[in-house]
């Protein structure tokens, strides 16, 4: 009898956002110089209320002299002008909404999966009803392949597969485990893909799944905030039709099981240059790309 697989749950703390308002004051009594705004508002009018819960708090200001504002004692105050870019998440995350949801994040909690076949052990988060890796696979596999510009930046990448090696754990489908994931765990599903956009708050929250380094900086997105400690790092991946790993600090993309039977499959992918979670068809069945296995709390 195969035996059931445990998680052994850890609460753990995780940041979130929150943002300020009122009208321009008074020069502050604290030194802001070098404080590097955490929002980006196109006009004053757009700052929300500067309160005692969001004191401190500095903005970028688009359209009034290209300023940065700091939430003082009750007013916004200008600091200067400001090289910072559009980078920054939008002010308008500090909605009642946006705090929920990111106060939601606070909540996640982590344990540990334990993988029998080569005595692996892997970080897992509890979102809902689902458990996530927090780390690639590292399942070595006869057909599996690994990244050596990983080894290099001291990041653990874990194994890329081709998908029917990650579906079918490279056994001409025939294989103990249903796919490559470790036994109680599987490739993420149709369902499992919809459960963890609905709990980031959907794809345009992808920011908050990647890891706080090794992203290439982009004017287009904000930098990874790894809110859920899913630390998902930009390991690109290897084309069938290449020789090298491509995409290295700018993307990273997940097999799931969903094919459409046209020698392709849905991924679930993360860029540098956008915030999105995506969910994109087309990928050739041969390319070597990572797993992050998915189980049933």
């Amino acid at each position: 009898m195969k035996k059931k697989n445990t998680y052994l749950l850890f609460p753990v703390a995780l940041s979130f956002l929150l943002a300020c308002s009122a009208d321009v004051g008074y020069a502050p009594d604290k030194d802001y110089s070098g404080t590097t705004p955490e929002y980006n508002a196109k006009n004053l009018e757009d700052l929300p209320d500067c309160d005692s819960k969001h004191e401190g708090m500095v903005v970028h200001v688009d359209n009034y002299r290209n300023k940065d504002y700091a939430c003082s004692e009750g007013y916004w105050v200008a600091l200067g002008e400001s090289s910072t870019n559009n980078k920054l998440r939008d002010v308008n995350e500090t909605s009642d909404d946006a705090v929920a949801l990111h106060e939601k994040f606070k909540t996640v909690t982590s344990g540990y999966v334990y993988d029998e076949r080569d005595g692996k052990e892997y970080k897992v988060i509890i979102l809902d009803d689902l458990v996530w890796m927090a780390e690639n696979l590292d399942y070595e596999t006869e057909y599996s392949r690994s990244n050596p510009q990983c080894d290099d930046y001291g990041i653990k990448c874990g194994q890329y597969y081709a998908w029917k090696d990650a579906m079918y754990g490279g056994d001409d489908y025939v294989s103990e485990y249903s796919s490559v994931c470790p036994e109680g765990m599987r490739l993420p599903t149709e369902e499992d893909v919809d459960k963890l956009v609905e709990f980031i708050g959907g794809v345009s929250n992808g920011y908050v799944l990647k890891s706080k380094s090794y992203w290439e900086e982009s004017e287009d997105a904000p930098l990874g905030t790894d809110e859920l400690g899913f630390n998902a790092y930009p390991a690109g991946y290897k084309s069938s039709s290449r020789n090298y790993f491509e995409y290295f600090g700018t993307e990273t993309v997940f097999w799931t099981d969903i094919s459409n039977g046209y020698h392709s499959s849905l991924t679930l992918s993360l860029y540098s240059h956008n915030s999105i979670l995506g969910t994109n068809w087309g990928p050739d069945w041969d390319n070597y790309m990572n797993v992050r296995c998915v189980g049933d709390r």
